[in-house]
């Protein structure tokens, strides 16, 4: 909100960084799970998503709760085939409590957590009829990247990763039985391999800076802008792996690179439409139980528990469509009733156009419009006075959430 931005203008950016990385006062993970049905799991659906919406709504350390949304996009599983609606929670927790830790501790609990092993396949990777599913995405998604390994090193890889199943009772659990205990030559490197070691290995070995770039690439295109020049990748990967692969020194790298306060960042990424409901329900102040978002964010394109496939969901343009503005509009149209009848913008009425205009942009943390944008909701309030005399208001309280500076993140 606008007046939490006014309090950090006191700080110079490093100090501003380091307060933005400090997570301590983070509401715990534990605080208002859901108790889940296992008989309705639509219910189930609803009650973890607005757990997340809220938190991330009212957060002290919203970094938190983006990097759960960052995660949930790179290591992504689906209720779409899981089906356990407790696994998939459990994952968004373990990014959670893991998202701005070690890179490979993190990674290294995402391959053996239910969702994970059941949404990859891995909860049927045998001795003598090894899946290749996990294997592959774990090198080509989730670590290095399209052409930095061979099939070979995803068929042995798979084999390694033989024998880390889901328990009858739905937890992990290691069956030596079903594990290939034969020796594997992963990365020209003959041993008897297992899953876990494949990991360390592809982290820690001789490609930990391709992971760096990789990992690196990737999270600066989710918080500044897409296709990072090369001096861009060099210097935050650099940070990265001399940091030991600590996802928080990444992200400190990032924040404090020149780039990241440049023009092209400050106007690089539009909301995603789950951005774009936590800002408005961050700058009007309405929780999940009065704006209802789970309605409208699937017609926006983005689902939280249900990532389209494994490589999750793409940035920009695709959320650019006239679905998604209408399902937007139709959205915050619910949430102009509920600031209405609070009297949010009570005594607009008796202000110029201009200054009307003004008074909604500022409403929802808008504080510096294009000319047009604010031309446009001056002449709105005109037309409105002309021929209604009464809606400006209720106008007023919708149109600046649909404006592109809105939009934008």
């Amino acid at each position: 909100m606008h007046a939490d931005i006014l309090a950090l203008r006191a700080y110079d950016w490093p100090d501003l960084v380091a307060r933005v990385l400090d997570t301590s006062t983070a509401t715990s993970p534990s605080v208002g799970v859901p108790a889940f049905d296992n008989e309705n799991g639509y219910h189930d659906w609803v009650d973890m998503t607005w757990f997340w919406l809220d938190r991330c709504r009212s957060s002290h350390a919203p970094l938190v709760e983006k990097m759960v949304l960052f995660w949930h996009g790179h290591f992504c599983s689906s209720l779409a085939k899981v089906f356990k609606h407790r696994w998939l929670f459990d994952q968004n927790q373990l990014f959670r409590t893991h998202g701005l830790g070690g890179f490979e501790d993190l990674t290294q609990r995402m391959a053996v957590q239910p969702a994970m092993l059941a949404y990859l396949d891995n909860d049927r990777n045998v001795a003598g009829s090894p899946n290749d599913n996990f294997a592959r995405e774990c090198m080509e998604l989730f670590t290095l990247g399209v052409g930095n390994y061979s099939e070979d090193d995803v068929l042995e890889s798979a084999r390694a990763w033989t024998g880390h199943l889901i328990s009858d009772a739905g937890g992990y659990r290691f069956t030596p039985e079903a594990h290939d205990w034969g020796t594997k030559t992963f990365f020209g490197d003959t041993r008897n391999w297992d899953g876990p070691q494949i990991i360390d290995h592809i982290i820690n070995g001789p490609k930990k800076m391709t992971v760096a770039r990789f990992i690196g690439a990737k999270l600066w295109s989710f918080l500044a802008y897409p296709d990072p020049e090369d001096s861009v990748v060099d210097h935050v990967a650099t940070a990265f792996a001399n940091a030991d692969m600590h996802i928080a020194k990444l992200v400190e790298a990032i924040l404090l690179h020149p780039q990241f306060r440049s023009a092209k960042a400050k106007r690089g990424l539009i909301r995603s439409p789950i951005e774009y409901v936590v800002a408005t329900m961050r700058q009007t102040g309405l929780p999940c139980s009065e704006a209802n978002p789970q309605w409208a964010l699937k017609a926006m394109g983005q689902q939280p528990y249900y990532p389209p496939n494994v490589s999750g969901w793409r940035q920009n343009g695709y959320w650019v469509n006239e679905a998604a503005a209408w399902a937007k509009s139709r959205y915050v149209s619910g949430l102009r009733w509920s600031m209405y009848q609070r009297g949010d913008l009570v005594g607009v009425d008796d202000l110029s156009p201009s200054d009307a205009a003004t008074a909604a942009l500022e409403h929802v943390g808008i504080m510096v419009p294009s000319a047009r944008t604010h031309a446009v909701l001056e002449e709105y309030v005109r037309n409105e006075r002309l021929h209604n005399g009464w809606a400006d208001r209720a106008g007023l309280l919708l149109l600046p959430l649909l404006t592109p500076e809105f939009q934008v993140a």
